[in-house]
C-alpha cells in the first residue's frame, strides 16, 4: 500500500480478517484489519511506528454480475482513515529547538529561551499611523 507522503510509510502487508456474505444481489463484508505503518513525528521529525487498526471494517457493494468485487479502495481508505492527522512519537515530545533545530527529546540546547508565542511576531512589527 502506498501514499504520496514521504512521511507515511507501509513496511508490511495489511493483515485482515474478513467475513463476506451475500445478501440479496449485494455483497456484505465485515471484519478487521491492522498493519503497522511508519510515521514522521510532527514535532521531532523522527520516524516511529505505529499500529494501525480498523475494529470495524464495513463494505456493502451492489454485485454486478463480476466474478470479483476489489475491496482495494475501501480498505485503503479505512486505513487512512485511522491516521493520525497529527503524529507524535510519544505524547510529551519536546520537538526540535526553533533556533538551533536540535531535538530537544536527546537534550537541552544552550539556546535563549523564547519570549513565549512566535506565530504572531511578524504582525507585531507592523507599524500603523
Amino acid at each position: 500500500m502506498a501514499l504520496d507522503d514521504p512521511d507515511i510509510a507501509f513496511a508490511q502487508e495489511v493483515q485482515y480478517d474478513l467475513f463476506a456474505q451475500v445478501q440479496g444481489g449485494a455483497l456484505l463484508v465485515t471484519g478487521k484489519l491492522r498493519t503497522p505503518v511508519t510515521l514522521c513525528c510532527s514535532r521531532c521529525l523522527k520516524s516511529f511506528s505505529w499500529p494501525v487498526v480498523v475494529r470495524e471494517f464495513v463494505v456493502h457493494q451492489e454485485l454486478g454480475g463480476a466474478d470479483f468485487v476489489d475491496l482495494t479502495e475501501n480498505i485503503r481508505e479505512d486505513i487512512i482513515l485511522e491516521l493520525p492527522q497529527r503524529a507524535l512519537c510519544r505524547e510529551d515530545c519536546h520537538g526540535l529547538c526553533l533556533s538551533c533545530g536540535k531535538n530537544l527529546n536527546e537534550s537541552a540546547c544552550q539556546c535563549a529561551p523564547s519570549r513565549g508565542d512566535m506565530c504572531w511576531h511578524a504582525l507585531d512589527q507592523i507599524k500603523l499611523k
